[in-house]
């Protein structure tokens, strides 16, 4: 007789027993921990009631999940899902935490309580995330279509912890012009900085002006992008920095979702595309930036949107897109000219190209026009460098040339080496793409490598972690990834890639779980080895010193040149063997 295929699955002695006991970690944590912060705390009771609704909307958020991605409910469910619960048992070990002694200056009671929260709930966002795409594997709905259900749920849920850390960077300067769009109806920062209005979301002191601000016969206008902040205006308008950051996971997810469709109009498919998939939620630099308030995520939406418009042969929004992207940041010119020009190529060869072009050239006149005339409004010049006070030729410092080249590759501040699976195996998909007859060879290609090359000459790299510069063209390594992807066998190979992802992943796991790490400049990963180093006692280091301008010896061109070499080494024995 078959198995009842019940979608709900009916209630065992073990399922209730499960379920109580989670429940009561749940209650025990929230309800322990208040008390140990305040012994007096009159709202106890109404914290576990809270507790009680709020975990079963969870489950019944993940049932739902389920079901959708599933429908034939072909296995049981309910009891895996409750074991991906299992995380919240950590919560009994709370008066061991509170007994703890942390590194400074994170050795206070609060801290280690929201640490081991951050253990389990991040632990639980990836055990559920990986246990349901393992389940629906094979449920014959599109992979990105699954893909993007999930990666909303796991971008999000993360996002929902990791930003218990405060602002970094330039983050809180894009809320700043928010605040000020929202709240005074302008871009002059001048009131905004004397009120201190950034304490509603900033709380590491003082937040001062960045040096290339303008001030204009008085008013001070800030010298970063707008894109990025009309894109999380609505977000932040609602919930605040919550929003604008929960703005930024959504906008992760879609560039993950656009990325996987144009794969498979392409022609991806089978478990090469779902390892590619599983490579860009799990085990790319998506998870570190998914929430952060910069440009690179809306910059990795326009790059995976670039790739699908080309295929679908939409010329006129094309070429907004093309437009659109110098709104989110100078540095992105260096898109646009290898798109520009491949696409200048691609027209040519068809005897329709001045249609085409002119579809293209209006598409892109009119994001470029406004942004000539915004800046003319505010800085009273017509380009994003004059507004920034920098000369085209500072964009290419040959000085930076070598530490950029390098860095890139192997930058210790969350750099590429960290994440292989993805960064290692591109340029063995990048031959494997080029031996191809797929229409977005040469847009691809093309566009990564006129980026790579002239972003090491980029002024910031080895003063800023070079893995936030490649955030944005992460849909072109996921997309000649699956070239690779296509190719393996069960070799040294995919044994190779299988422990890179899974030390991706990992490095992910913990930079998630103690966010902390990745918001101290994004300095996590060197963080981590030097917490790893001193339990060993080996000061691990010396053996990937940064490429950070205070630091750089002869050692870091050594090494990072040897893996450097290692690398394209690899690939092209990968391609010979699997051509």
């Amino acid at each position: 007789m078959p198995a009842k295929k019940d979608p709900l699955q009916q209630l065992s002695i073990f399922n209730v027993a499960l379920f109580l006991v989670l429940l009561a970690s749940v209650e025990y944590f929230f309800m322990g921990g208040m008390i140990l912060l305040a012994p007096n705390f009159p709202f106890v009771p109404l914290l576990g009631e809270i507790v009680l609704v709020l975990f079963v909307l969870l489950l019944a958020l993940e049932t739902g999940l389920v079901l959708l991605l599933d429908k034939k409910g072909k296995d049981h469910f309910f009891t895996p899902m409750l074991l991906t619960h299992l995380p919240w048992l950590l919560a009994f070990a709370l008066p061991l935490i509170a007994q703890l002694t942390l590194p400074e200056p994170h050795n206070f009671l609060t801290r280690k309580i929201e640490l081991l929260f951050g253990l389990i709930w991040v632990t639980h966002i990836f055990l559920f995330s990986g246990w349901l795409l393992w389940r629906v594997r094979g449920n014959g709905k599109p992979v990105s279509y699954t893909f993007a259900l999930v990666s909303i749920f796991f971008f999000v849920g993360t996002t929902l912890w990791t930003t218990q850390c405060d602002l970094s960077g330039d983050e809180p300067h894009y809320l700043l012009m928010a605040y000020s769009l929202i709240h005074d109806k302008d871009l002059d920062l001048t009131n905004n900085y004397q009120n201190k209005d950034y304490e509603q979301f900033y709380h590491r002191g003082e937040l001062q002006p960045q040096g290339l601000e303008h001030v204009i016969e008085g008013r001070r206008y800030s010298h970063h992008p707008l894109g990025p902040v009309l894109l999380v205006l609505p977000g932040f308008f609602l919930l605040g920095r919550l929003g604008a950051a929960l703005t930024i996971s959504l906008l992760t997810a879609l560039a993950l979702y656009l990325t996987l469709r144009v794969l498979e109009m392409t022609g991806a498919k089978g478990r090469a595309l779902q390892a590619v998939a599983a490579v860009g939620l799990f085990s790319s630099p998506f998870l570190l930036f998914a929430g952060l308030i910069f440009p690179e995520v809306p910059t990795a939406c326009l790059v995976a949107l670039t790739l699908l418009l080309f295929v679908q042969k939409r010329w006129f929004w094309l070429g907004v897109t093309q437009g659109a992207f110098l709104w989110m940041h100078n540095r992105n010119v260096l898109l646009v000219i290898p798109f520009l020009l491949v696409l200048a190529y691609e027209f040519l060869k068809d005897k329709k190209w001045f249609e085409k072009t002119k579809l293209f050239t209006a598409g892109f006149a009119i994001p470029t026009i406004l942004l000539a005339f915004y800046f003319h409004a505010i800085y009273g010049v017509w380009t994003p460098l004059g507004a920034h006070n920098e000369p085209f030729t500072s964009l290419f410092r040959l000085n930076h040339f070598w530490i950029g080249l390098l860095g890139l590759l192997l930058d210790q501040e969350c750099g590429l080496w960290f994440h292989f699976a993805i960064f290692g195996m591109t340029s063995a998909g990048a031959l494997m793409l080029w031996s191809s007859k797929n229409p977005l060879r040469f847009l691809a290609i093309g566009a990564l490598l006129f980026y790579y090359l002239f972003m090491a000459f980029y002024e910031n790299l080895g003063l800023t972690p070079g893995t936030r510069y490649f955030v944005g063209v992460t849909p072109l390594m996921l997309f000649m990834l699956y070239f690779a992807f296509a190719k393996l066998k069960f070799s040294v190979w995919e044994i190779l890639t299988l422990v890179s992802f899974i030390g991706g992943v990992l490095i992910n796991w913990v930079l998630a779980v103690i966010p902390w790490m990745r918001y101290n400049k994004l300095e996590g990963e060197s963080m981590l080895l030097k917490t790893l180093g001193g339990i060993l006692h080996t000061n691990l280091t010396i053996s990937q010193p940064a490429f950070q301008a205070p630091v750089i010896t002869a050692q870091s061109y050594e090494i990072a040149g040897f893996w450097f070499v290692v690398t394209i080494g690899l690939s092209f024995w990968f391609w010979r063997e699997n051509k």
